[in-house]
């Protein structure tokens, strides 16, 4: 079975020139061979510009059906972030499993794990890191505001399933509001959708929809045998009206707490 791989040189003019391997591209094998026959400046261009290979032996000699194939490049011109993505594009375009490319400035092959977009673009991110100079200062304080709100997307989404939906109860939670067993029943009956989604925006965005279905009345998670929504809202008029916070306080979907009241009350 063909394990395909894009076997890249990104290079200081933007520029990002690929080769397509066909065969055992998986990084025991196309991995140990990239890092024992081609791991120097000249070799990794010469490998990355072949244009088509249809796997490299174990003694390092290249193997193609179909040499007369041009190599593909890719001009990355735009921000950093449209990099990553056209980056992950053509990784995706070539149906590989792996990709291995090598920044002439690091003068090392890096390793990406085709799991989605969204995760690649953060692989990408990580390893070629010091690529990023070539677009502009790099905003530290932005990328750690990135990170918090990212999900770790290297981890197997079955393997570390835990620990994924961990990640995924945080998001929620943080961003919603909601309590963590309203977490918990989204990610148990949408985790195969999730885990093929493209950033943070499409999860959330898939949360809105769950909780409008399920919880549009919020009495699935209020406790009723405390208080009716007429209750709670006439409570919260109560304790809120007084400090000025009733009218300022404004939900996730956008309403003060009066207009979310007056919606639960009908």
């Amino acid at each position: 079975m063909a394990t395909r791989a894009l076997i890249g040189y990104l290079d200081d003019d933007r520029v990002l020139t690929s080769t397509y391997n066909h065969y055992d591209g998986y990084p025991d094998h196309l991995g140990k061979m990239l890092d024992k026959y081609f791991s120097n400046e000249e070799l990794a261009k010469k490998i990355a510009g072949t244009g088509y290979i249809s796997y490299i032996d174990d003694d390092g000699n290249v193997e193609s059906k179909n040499p007369e194939k041009k190599p593909y490049k890719l001009n990355l011109n735009g921000e950093w972030e449209d990099a990553l993505f056209s980056i992950s594009q053509e990784i995706d375009s070539f149906g590989a499993d792996f990709a291995y490319i090598w920044y002439e400035e690091d003068g090392d092959w890096v390793e990406i794990k085709n799991t989605g977009t969204r995760s690649m673009i953060d692989q990408l991110a990580n390893q070629l890191a010091s690529a990023a100079t070539m677009y502009g200062p790099v905003d530290e304080n932005k990328n750690q505001d990135m990170k918090k709100e990212n999900i770790d997307y290297k981890l197997d989404p079955y393997d570390d399933k835990e620990e994924v939906e961990g990640m995924i109860i945080k998001l929620v939670v943080g961003k919603r509001g909601v309590p963590k067993d309203i977490a918990k029943s989204f990610i148990d009956t949408h985790y195969e959708d999730i885990i093929k989604m493209a950033d943070t925006d499409d999860i959330l965005d898939e949360f809105d929809e769950f909780f409008s279905v399920n919880y549009e009345t919020g009495a699935d998670y209020m406790d009723e045998a405390i208080f009716t929504a007429n209750e709670m809202g006439d409570k919260a008029v109560e304790d809120e009206s007084a400090s000025g916070a009733f009218e300022e306080a404004i939900n996730w979907r956008g309403e003060t707490l009066k207009e979310q009241f007056k919606r639960l009350s009908k």
